[in-house]
């Protein structure tokens, strides 16, 4: 029996530089009277504010976290069996967050007869989340991490006499505590997945494996928009509920045969097929207009169906089958041969174009088992590879090469409401299997004893027929087709280095990995030069995929300074700018400032990521250190472009977008004057100042932690406990919360907005062995 545990106390890691309350009354202030405005402030409302209202202060915390797990292992001459159980409960950094998470796993395996093994193994777990509002939105959609970073700080943090949260009317946001306290956002996720498994041995050698596998998952989303918000009340309240359930499941039989020949050479083989299913189905509805904000989102009937009720449902399903083949051969242990073959087919490509075979070969050498090896003393293992494969992607939606129609418009004929369809879609019955091709080149070794070990290899690859949504002209009636695409060349070295420094009663151990990415675009159709896509917030097109670059590499203006009088503007591309106004470069030299002009601004992609990790120990101590960095990356940020370009005058800002602003008075500073923005290019917002460095070096983790020593034949096997932290420390040039984070998820079109903060954590844990 184990059990393990930690308490730990999350804070954000960073928070954004913004004006506060008097240095956003004084620029705001200054840049009224340099426009030949009244003052926003007169000195006896700037006296009177005080301090203000940090907004970041006012929707961050301290954040408890807990975690269990009690485990139970045990069995006889013919079973085994894993037990576990687990207990997460954690608050998030943002008021109103919080995960709580319960986990039973059991793994039982049993041999019934002779030459058959049976296994199960199985999990099941519930997580109820309570989220924020979380969108890519701006205005009145943002939520409350964006609403803080630009609400008012001369606005009270307190109620009214009517108990409604203060906004002010020039500034198109909720106010941040509003969207705390009056949206509830909660998530509900029942989940059960499991394998059966039985393996018979035939005959010797040859063994035979039946897999069942199934995943079934329930979720529940309720949100509520309470009158607290400015859209809650207006609307009477809105709720919604949308739930789903989905279900795959998988079916494996394979048969594997090995063998040794003459006892040099080692043979195996594997042939099996698959199947998969997947089956999902939704439910939603949503009304507003409340008795009450009371029940939130438990009794829906009680909104106003005239307000707009909206019932929506959906089911999806896809199946996967594939057949597969694999051959290992050894010679001696310093001949080996791998060779597989594979073929795949989805149901979500027409009759023509459902399968496709994927092959791979891989080969290796242990040059340290040869016998001119033998006499030298350097190398305990040395060993060649080289390998090349195919792999595939069918990652579409359902119904892409059929023509399928869904609901549109409606028309009254005669006496009666008669609903309309529309096509879903522009359909491309060609479409095919996405191919990733690679060719790895690697070398192992291990000298000194084993004292350093470590592995170099060269990998080379390259993905065809992607499958890509290219634009259409909205007069088509849709934005998009799905096609397969030109080809992308991933290429790199991986480097790991693993070293035993101190092997004696002081024990010190590092690990070292290095890898280097160089992504490009080697091939479009003719038809196509380029595509420029992109889309975050209130902001578009910043990325573009062209032949030479990288995949939706940053597209925008470079700015090389700014104006600093008129003269200069003069013989400029710029003949309307002003001093103070940013100076963009006409790369094409044709005298003026358009879309000609946009330049590659960077990569979504870093060109190299390091790991370095050192453990340490000494008489039942043991200390770890994690350290991660990535070089060469960037990112679209969309907070600073609502900073040099904000919607309202009365915005909050990024505090060295203004303090360091250009005046007479500041010639040499870095940003522009913040005077009219739209006037210096309010269409030019995708710019070298807005397309942002994210390369970091972090911290990632030290834990510091003791085993005891304990009696044998005690009640307790084994004890140790431990202090760690995650997220110490992240030097960067970034201005926001994370530069490892992405408001796109995990695409490749990189951006950061209204990202939820990185969490810095420190815990304190125990481990206990019964």
């Amino acid at each position: 029996m184990n059990y393990s545990t930690y308490v730990g106390v999350q804070s954000v890691a960073k928070r954004m530089g913004l004006l506060n309350t008097q240095q956003y009354m004084k620029v705001l202030n200054d840049i009224s009277a340099e426009s030949g405005s009244a003052p926003k402030f007169t000195q006896d409302q700037i006296n009177a504010i005080g301090q203000g209202t940090d907004w970041q202060d006012a929707i961050f915390r301290n954040a408890l976290a807990q975690n269990h797990q009690l485990s139970f292992a045990g069995g006889a001459d013919k079973s085994r069996y894993y037990i576990g159980i687990n207990y997460l409960n954690q608050d998030g950094v943002v008021i109103g967050s919080n995960l709580k998470k319960y986990n039973i796993r059991l793994n039982y395996e049993i041999n019934p007869i002779k030459n058959l093994k049976i296994g199960l193994n199985l999990n099941t777990n519930r997580a109820v989340t309570k989220t924020i509002l979380t969108t890519n939105s701006g205005n009145e959609n943002a939520g409350p991490i964006n609403a803080a970073l630009q609400f008012d700080p001369t606005i009270s943090a307190e109620k009214n006499d009517n108990g409604q949260y203060l906004f002010n009317p020039l500034i198109s946001l909720e106010n941040p505590l509003a969207l705390l306290y009056g949206t509830t956002q909660r998530e509900a996720d029942n989940r059960t997945f499991g394998v059966l498994s039985a393996d018979y041995n035939v005959f010797k050698g040859l063994t035979a494996t039946l897999r069942f596998g199934g995943d079934l998952q329930n979720t529940r989303n309720d949100s509520y928009n309470s009158r607290l918000t400015q859209k809650g009340l207006s609307s009477g309240g809105i709720g919604s509920v949308s739930s789903g359930e989905s279900l795959h499941w998988l079916a494996e039989f394979f048969t594997t045969y090995n063998r040794t020949i003459a006892q040099d050479h080692q043979l195996s083989f594997v042939v099996g097929a698959t199947l998969e299913k997947f089956d999902a189905l939704s439910l939603g509805a949503s009304t507003r207009g409340f008795l009450s904000d009371a029940t939130l989102t438990n009794l829906l009937q009680s909104g106003d169906g005239d307000k707009g009720d909206n019932i929506t449902s959906g089911r999806s399903v896809n199946k996967l089958n594939s057949y597969l083949g694999r051959l290992n051969y050894t010679f001696k242990d310093r001949y080996l041969l791998t060779a597989s073959i594979r073929t795949d087919g989805t149901s979500r490509f027409s009759q023509q174009q459902k399968y496709a075979v994927f092959p791979s070969l891989a080969v290796g050498w242990r040059i340290s088992e040869e016998s001119f090896m033998k006499s030298q003393s350097i190398f305990n293992d040395l060993k060649l590879r080289a390998s090349y494969g195919q792999s595939g992607n069918q990652a579409i939606s359902n119904f892409e090469t059929l023509q399928t129609f869904i609901a549109g418009g409606r028309a009254v004929f005669g006496d009666g409401l008669v609903q309309g369809v529309e096509p879903a879609r522009i359909p491309n019955p060609d479409l095919r299997w996405e191919t990733t091709e690679e060719i790895d080149l690697g070398l192992d070794f291990s000298v000194l004893n084993g004292r350093v070990s470590g592995s170099l290899e060269y990998y080379h690859k390259t993905t065809r027929d992607q499958l890509f949504n290219k634009p259409l002209p909205t007069i088509s009636g849709f934005g998009s087709i799905r096609v397969n695409f030109g080809k992308v060349l991933n290429k790199g070295v991986d480097l790991t280095l693993q070293t035993n420094n101190l092997v004696n009663k002081f024990k010190w151990s590092t690990t070292f990995t290095l890898s280097t990415l160089k992504n490009e675009v080697v091939e479009l159709p003719d038809y196509i030069p380029q595509i420029i896509t992109g889309g975050v917030g209130f902001t578009s097109n910043y990325a573009i995929v062209k032949v030479g670059y990288p995949m939706r590499a940053f597209y925008g203006y470079e700015i090389d300074g700014i104006f600093q009088n008129t003269g200069e503007i003069a013989s400029s591309a710029q003949p309307n700018a002003k001093p103070g106004h940013p100076r963009f470069v006409d790369q094409n030299k044709d005298g003026k400032i358009d879309p000609n002009d946009r330049t590659i601004l960077g990569s979504p992609f870093p060109k190299l990521m390091v790991g370095f990790s050192n453990n340490f120990s000494f008489n039942g101590f043991n200390l770890s250190v994690l350290m991660t960095a990535v070089d060469g990356i960037k990112t679209m940020d969309n907070n600073i472009v609502e900073s040099l370009y904000p919607v309202n005058f009365e915005r909050n800002r990024i505090a060295e977008h203004y303090l360091d602003r250009w005046t007479s008075s500041n010639p040499t500073a870095k940003y522009p004057s913040g005077i009219n923005p739209s006037s210096y290019g309010g269409a030019l917002a995708v710019n070298s100042l807005t397309i942002s460095d994210a390369s970091f070096i972090r911290m990632k983790n030290i834990t510091l932690s003791y085993d005891f020593s304990l009696p044998k034949k005690k009640f307790l096997r084994s004890l140790s406990l431990y202090v760690a932290g995650d997220n110490l420390l992240t030097i960067t040039k970034f201005q926001g919360f994370d530069p490892d984070a992405n408001a796109s998820g995990t695409g490749i079109e990189r951006a950061s907005y209204n990202n939820y903060p990185l969490n810095q954590t420190l815990r304190i844990g125990a481990n206990v062995g019964f």
